[in-house]
């Protein structure tokens, strides 16, 4: 293959997909779609745009194998998150190339993966390379919103986009590098928390605003959010995160990994807790969260209202029941005139074996792409459409090739989201090899 020619043609595919703006909401993910049935009809490769209401559109092309093995979905969401111009320094729908970078609202989140998949699927094509397991280019509607239009209306309405597949790569699997390893380290992502919405509503009667007492509606939700956020969860360590801080602990140096290798018992001391907790990734790898998210009172300043509510983003590990997590914020909250609900049916976390074929692959992946690096299996705190695929018996895992410091993946649904040229070119290399190798025969 033509790795230099294609690296160039990678980039501009998705300097092009990049500048179609796929905002949700409200998604118009039928453009980016259409983008992308463009580009692979070109090739010879038809596909298929299902919308599951007007505009939010998913999309699904194949490459044929020879059925000796399941097929693997290279899935990605054509929706991005939106984007305030006034913080950019350039259009974050303009395409824009600077200092060795492609910026772009999606640039990591997702829509270069996307390409990739896309790139090496069209390399795989034209290099004729036979296949024992089927490749199937699935791009999504809706995953920043929860997946309603994308994931999960194919999961329950296009089951047979999926048929025979045994395998599903995403996002946000990566590697990185800063000055506080001694290596790289590498995350395939095997599991994700998952969403338990709460909402807290607090009653009393109104009044006018001029004559306050203690017992108003929103008063009495303060006093329940400040209970709650003063609680803690008890501490619970899966042995998938066991794993990866032990891998961790063997990058950082000198001492700073001490107590890594034995997180329940070493969380138990109140000055290892403190400094482990100052990481926001790393507590929420441990602990079911709570954030409160948006706040609802009353529609005039001078109106003590009736009512006061809160939206809880509550965040799941595996093995956590919903109603043993909301029965415990009740009895937190401790207040009859303030009631806690489950705002909407809740997704049950699941999490795939880092012991598969494809796992093995990725991993070898990984350290090709960046000699010396130490690959660990990683629990996403945030969700991907990877739940859905795996709860349709795929095993599902976060992966990329790309390698990013703390820097760009703090850019992540942030200002100036961007994506190196080297990553892109040497990127889509990594990943059609690493197809090869597990789908070809």
């Amino acid at each position: 293959m033509n790795w230099a020619a294609l690296g160039e043609e990678t980039i501009e595919l998705l300097r092009r997909y990049l500048m179609i703006d796929t905002t949700n909401p409200p998604g118009n993910e039928i453009a980016g779609a259409r983008f992308l049935a463009e580009v692979l009809s070109r090739d010879g490769i038809e596909s298929e745009t299902i919308e599951a209401a007007p505009g939010r559109a998913s999309l699904r092309a194949r490459l044929a194998g020879d059925g000796s093995l399941g097929g693997i979905v290279l899935h990605h969401h054509i929706d991005v998150v939106y984007a305030d111009r006034r913080y950019w320094t350039v259009d974050p729908f303009g395409g824009a190339i600077a200092g060795g970078y492609l910026y772009g609202r999606g640039a990591i989140d997702m829509k270069s993966t996307g390409i990739l998949h896309l790139a090496a699927m069209l390399a795989i094509k034209r290099a004729r390379v036979p296949l024992k397991r089927e490749l199937v280019f699935l791009a999504t509607a809706d995953e920043e919103a929860g997946s309603e239009f994308g994931a999960e209306f194919i999961a329950t309405r296009r089951r047979d986009w999926l048929a025979g597949a045994e395998y599903a790569i995403s996002e946000l699997g990566v590697i990185q590098t800063h000055s506080g390893l001694t290596a790289p380290l590498a995350a395939i992502v095997i599991s994700e928390k998952t969403g338990l919405p709460l909402t807290v509503t607090a009653r009393s009667e109104p009044g006018h605003g001029s004559m306050p007492w203690p017992d108003t509606a929103p008063n009495r939700l303060v006093r329940a959010l400040t209970r709650l956020l003063d609680a803690e969860r008890p501490v619970r360590v899966l042995p998938e995160v066991q794993e990866f801080f032990t891998r961790m602990a063997d990058l950082l140096p000198g001492t700073q990994g001490a107590g890594y290798d034995d997180l329940a018992r070493s969380l138990q001391d109140g000055a290892f807790r403190a400094r482990f907790f100052e990481n926001r990734q790393y507590g929420a790898m441990v602990q079911t969260t709570f954030a409160v998210t948006m706040l609802r009172g009353s529609e005039k300043s001078n109106v003590i209202p009736p009512e006061a509510s809160a939206q809880i983003d509550c965040r799941m590990l595996a093995g956590d029941d919903p109603e043993e997590i909301a029965g415990w914020v009740r009895r937190v909250v401790a207040d009859p005139n303030v009631q806690v609900e489950i705002a909407r049916e809740p997704k049950i976390p699941n999490l795939s074996p880092p012991d598969t074929e494809l796992y093995k692959a990725m991993a070898d992946t990984l350290r090709r792409r960046a000699p010396g690096a130490v690959v660990a299996p990683m629990i996403l705190v945030a969700f991907t459409d990877n739940w859905v695929f795996r709860r349709c018996g795929l095993h599902g895992y976060g992966f990329s090739p790309f390698v990013l410091e703390d820097a760009e993946l703090q850019r992540i649904h942030g200002n100036d989201e961007r994506i190196s040229l080297e990553n892109i070119r040497e990127g889509v290399r990594a990943y059609t090899e690493m197809l090869v190798e597990v789908a070809g025969n």
